[in-house]
């Protein structure tokens, strides 16, 4: 509805965020972003964790999961969803348009985006060209070691590991192992065998 009038948009963010940051202004912290969450059961925000949020884009935190102090959820450009039991340490950024499954333990310091910034016209500031965002997608029981960085548009299938460090460009198979910048298969799950085996 608001994308029909966007001098009206335009004015709403303005009183919602402040004009070249995306933090929301305290009196939208207080009042409109606790309710703007949707949680599950049992759901746990720690008090000193950041939340850019906006109400236009939506956030939801599945059953039994822990969004852990000093961690950055930005949905401004995209829906967040978190599944259940899921751990988000501390320090981690989450910036949208970003799915993470149930049973998913991220490490302190990483961070998964779902957008990117442009940059291809060499005329304008990269900072006044926007960005495009792109979904990533963490799927159930994955555990992303501290400090890596998953690009956007990815999806890191099922069971999977990402060694601490790892910088992630590419898909993710289910049932892997993977680590380094660019992040490689390391191991893969052998159903046949019912073991983990290296990959050359």
């Amino acid at each position: 509805m608001l994308d029909n009038h966007p001098k009206l948009k335009s004015f709403l963010h303005y009183l919602l965020v402040h004009p070249y940051t995306s933090r929301p202004r305290w009196w939208a912290r207080t009042f409109i972003i606790p309710f703007v969450i949707k949680r599950g059961k049992g759901a746990i925000i720690r008090r000193k964790a950041r939340l850019d949020i906006i109400p236009s884009k939506k956030i939801i935190i599945g059953k039994k999961s822990v969004i852990e102090d000093y961690t950055i959820i930005n949905n401004g450009m995209g829906d967040i969803f978190i599944g259940d039991y899921t751990h988000v340490t501390s320090r981690v950024k989450l910036v949208g348009p970003v799915t993470l499954g149930n049973y998913v333990t991220i490490g302190s310091g990483a961070q998964i985006t779902g957008l990117t910034h442009n940059y291809l016209d060499v005329t304008r500031p990269i900072a006044k060209q926007g960005v495009t965002p792109n979904r990533t997608i963490v799927e159930d029981d994955v555990w992303i070691g501290g400090n890596s960085c998953i690009n956007q548009g990815i999806t890191i299938g099922t069971h999977s590991i990402i060694a601490s460090g790892s910088v992630v460009t590419k898909n993710v198979p289910p049932y892997s192992v993977v680590g380094g910048n660019p992040a490689r298969i390391l191991r893969k799950y052998d159903f046949e065998k019912q073991e983990w085996t290296k990959v050359k």
